[in-house]
């Protein structure tokens, strides 16, 4: 089963592939996004990300994405996670997962998904860089 949500701690992405496909016959296609930390940043060599967040509205505003997303594409079913707190590179800090019966609703879905958690969830990002000092990450960035 899909789900949305904050997590304070690493997510697993097969379990969440196994669980939003689990008894579903109907799915033809799944679609993931992981987004990962890296290193390289236009202002330094980025050793981790901070994520803030308000809690209510951030996790008010990634079910109503989800859910959306599966009213506007079609969706047999999604999941939506977003990572706060310190998430060091190589980690993932946001997972979506769309699943429907065919991949163009799958893959239009996901990127929809990502789009709308960077322009509307209440979630911001501070770069840590290697050796001390960071910055707050405009939404353009």
């Amino acid at each position: 089963m899909g789900r949305s949500g904050i997590v304070d701690g690493p997510i697993d992405e097969e379990i969440e592939i196994r669980a939003i496909a689990q008894g579903k016959t109907e799915v033809g296609a799944i679609v993931t996004f992981k987004g990962v930390i890296r290193e390289k940043s236009p202002h330094g060599r980025v050793e981790k990300l901070y994520y803030d967040f308000y809690p209510e509205m951030a996790s008010t505003a990634l079910e109503e994405i989800r859910r959306r997303a599966i009213e506007k594409f079609g969706l047999v079913d999604a999941t939506l996670l977003h990572r706060v707190g310190e998430v060091p590179v190589g980690e993932t800090a946001l997972l979506v997962i769309a699943a429907s019966e065919h991949r163009e609703a799958a893959f239009e879905a996901a990127r929809w998904m990502v789009d709308e958690v960077k322009r509307t969830a209440a979630i911001w990002k501070k770069e840590i860089f290697v050796g001390g000092g960071g910055r707050w990450v405009e939404l353009e960035d």
